[in-house]
């Protein structure tokens, strides 16, 4: 982000009314279009069975049931299998864990991002909590890496976002978290934590996208979205 889109963008925050529109309040903003992995040493490698995730949505496409398979198969850790297979893994596991796009003004979002939150819960899903390194969770639980696709076959560019730490990103990330319905990104448990995500230069309004992310907790999780 340069420094006049940075000043337009902060700018911006002061502009929002109306609506389901709420105002964010910023917490880092220097990201960058990159695909390097990030500097702290956060896995940026993918799991699991990679052969099988599809470049474009399928007319069948089932993100539970998708997830759930492939997790099953490796790319969720072994200690969540009970709970992504139990009676409510569906809706409070797995689909807290699906993408959805932020209800944010536009201005509010730099050019060239999406602004995704985890577990829409206009479809039942529990909402992503997000929380710092602890005693007893000692990688954090947020999500280090995104990367995004336009959902076509051929020859598309994916870009990876970045994020090695939170509340605030770490040096070096290409990333940036901002908060939904203002206050801090840590209230409510780090539910209303919005990831700026960088998109693709192929990519428009309208455009189908592939979501791959990993929750450093839970794993790995794919879906698509309209931009």
């Amino acid at each position: 982000m340069t420094e006049n889109n940075r000043r337009d963008f902060l700018k911006g925050l002061a502009a929002v009314t109306g609506g389901f529109v709420l105002l964010p309040s910023v917490t880092a903003c220097k990201p960058k279009a990159t695909t390097k992995t990030d500097k702290k040493g956060a896995t940026t490698k993918p799991s699991g069975d990679t052969a099988s995730i599809p470049i474009d949505q399928p007319k069948d496409w089932d993100p539970i049931k998708f997830n759930k398979d492939r997790g099953n198969k490796g790319s969720i850790p072994k200690t969540y299998h009970e709970s992504i297979n139990g009676p409510d893994g569906d809706k409070k596991h797995l689909g807290k864990h699906l993408p959805y796009q932020a209800k944010l003004d536009a201005k509010l979002v730099p050019g060239g991002f999406i602004a995704l939150m985890w577990g829409d819960p206009s479809k039942g899903y529990a909402k992503h909590p997000n929380s710092p390194k602890t005693e007893q969770n000692k990688e954090g639980h947020w999500y280090n890496w995104i990367k995004v696709r336009k959902a076509e076959k051929g020859k598309h560019e994916e870009l990876q976002s970045t994020y090695s730490s939170w509340p605030a990103i770490g040096e070096g990330d290409n990333g940036s978290y901002v908060a939904f319905g203002g206050g801090k990104v840590e209230d409510d448990s780090g539910k209303n934590t919005v990831y700026l995500t960088k998109l693709p230069a192929d990519v428009k309004k309208g455009d189908t996208v592939r979501i791959w992310a990993h929750c450093l907790t839970h794993g790995e999780y794919i879906d698509f979205l309209t931009v």
